[in-house]
């Protein structure tokens, strides 16, 4: 009986940071998606008009940004992360924050424009970069041999740590792809189709650059000694290994296209 205060604080204590976690993750979002938004409208237009198209920009992002991001949450861990942030679970905090900054550099690239015809198809191709967001982390996790949403219930704070790496860098790929002025629906979709072929440069870097090169771990097609480290020995210094890889690819690709 005496030991029950001291656990209910320090399960309030891990609350607490696991919460703030995913609230940070929003701040960042906010950063990066108030000045895309603001900016141009206000520039171009400083006046009455072009607050409010400035407004709107701002208020549509942010509102598909929170959807976006609170269906990500439901369905990565089956709607329970409201319940793994209460328990105090850090990795579900991290993944949180991940999803946050990532729709948020998502719709800091899409909801870019300095007139109000263009909320409309900013609006859209925010739709379609989600769904290729979320795609694309789907398929180059089912590379590992492990489940990360399993290992993310599990507080795996390695195995959240990848995860977020590999999603940051995703959006980074696919904002980038949604770059460019609009001309048309086909060449804007051909244009955004073509620069997500970037994102298969994250698996070499996965396979060889992290995990040969960096790590010095046998060469593997799939599995082996770097998911061994993430999922059995929680090694969070391999996993930052492995998120500062991808990140480091999405900068080049986004850097030299």
């Amino acid at each position: 009986m005496m030991n029950e205060p001291a656990e209910h604080d320090g399960t309030s204590v891990a609350t607490g940071k696991s919460r703030r976690l995913a609230r940070a993750g929003m701040l960042v979002a906010l950063g990066l998606l108030l000045p895309a938004t603001l900016r141009p409208c206000l520039t171009l237009h400083p006046t009455q008009a072009g607050v409010l198209c400035a407004l709107l920009f701002t208020g549509t992002g942010l509102l598909g940004l929170l959807l976006a991001t609170t269906l990500w949450n439901r369905v990565l861990l089956r709607g329970r992360l409201r319940g793994e942030l209460r328990r105090g679970n850090l990795a579900a905090g991290v993944v949180a924050t991940a999803h946050a900054a990532a729709f948020g550099i998502v719709a800091a690239h899409t909801f870019v424009a300095d007139t109000l015809a263009n909320l409309a198809v900013g609006a859209i191709f925010f739709v379609v970069s989600v769904i290729a967001l979320v795609a694309l982390s789907l398929l180059f996790r089912g590379l590992t041999s492990y489940a990360d949403d399993q290992e993310i219930l599990g507080e795996n704070l390695a195995a959240a740590t990848s995860y977020s790496g590999l999603v940051v860098a995703l959006s980074m790929i696919v904002g980038h792809a949604a770059d460019g002025a609009f001309e048309g629906w086909l060449p804007a979709l051909r244009g955004f189709a073509v620069f997500l072929l970037w994102a298969i440069l994250l698996y070499p870097v996965r396979q060889i650059v992290v995990g040969r090169w960096l790590l010095g771990f046998p060469l593997i097609l799939r599995g082996g000694a770097l998911d061994r480290a993430i999922a059995q020995d929680h090694d969070w210094v391999v996993s930052c290994v492995e998120a500062a890889g991808y990140l480091a690819a999405a900068l080049l690709a986004s850097g030299i296209s």
